[in-house]
C-alpha cells in the first residue's frame, strides 16, 4: 500500500503550500496585530477623552502591551531568514511607524506611499504577497487617520482649556 504512487498531482498542491508558509502566516499574524495595537490606541484615547486620564490607565496598558507585540512579530520577521524579500521590505517600514519612532503625519504618508508602491509591484503577477502587502497599506492609511484625528481633537481641547 505504501509504495503506491501519491494520486494527488502536485501542482494541486501548490495552492496550499503558499498558504502554509511561515513568512506569510507570521505577516498575516502581525498584520491583525498591528490591527489589534490600532484600536487599543483609539480605545485609550476615546476613553481618555470622555472620562479623564487616570480612568483610562488600563486602555493605556492594553495600548501598550499590543503594540509591544506588535513589535515582536516584527522583529520576528526581520529576523527570520525565508522571508520574502518584498514581505522583508513591508516589515521595515512598519517598523518605522511603531510609536517608538513616534512617526509624524509626513512619515506615515510616507511610509504608506512606499508601502503601496510595493504592493503595485505584485499588481499583474497575481502573487500570494499582494493581499497582505494591500492590506499593510490600508492598516497604514488607518494609521495616518488616527493620529490626524487624536491630534485634531487634541487641539481643539487645548484651545478650549
Amino acid at each position: 500500500m505504501a509504495a503506491k504512487p501519491s494520486t494527488t498531482p502536485t501542482p494541486a498542491t501548490e495552492p496550499l503550500n503558499r498558504l502554509i508558509r511561515l513568512d506569510r502566516l507570521e505577516f498575516r499574524k502581525l498584520l491583525d496585530l498591528y490591527f489589534g495595537a490600532l484600536r487599543a490606541d483609539w480605545v485609550y484615547h476615546e476613553t481618555r477623552q470622555k472620562v479623564g486620564a487616570k480612568a483610562a490607565t488600563d486602555q493605556g496598558h492594553a495600548a501598550a502591551s499590543a503594540w509591544s507585540a506588535c513589535t515582536m512579530s516584527l522583529l520576528l520577521l526581520q529576523d527570520m531568514r525565508t522571508v520574502d524579500p518584498d514581505l522583508r521590505a513591508a516589515v521595515d517600514i512598519l517598523l518605522k511607524t511603531w510609536p517608538g519612532e513616534m512617526p509624524s503625519s509626513g512619515e506615515l504618508m510616507r511610509c504608506g506611499t512606499e508601502m503601496l508602491a510595493l504592493a503595485n509591484k505584485h499588481k499583474r503577477s497575481g502573487s500570494d504577497v499582494l493581499p497582505l502587502l494591500d492590506e499593510a497599506f490600508c492598516l497604514l492609511e488607518a494609521h495616518h487617520g488616527n493620529q490626524a484625528l487624536i491630534s485634531a481633537q487634541q487641539a481643539a481641547r487645548s484651545r478650549a482649556a
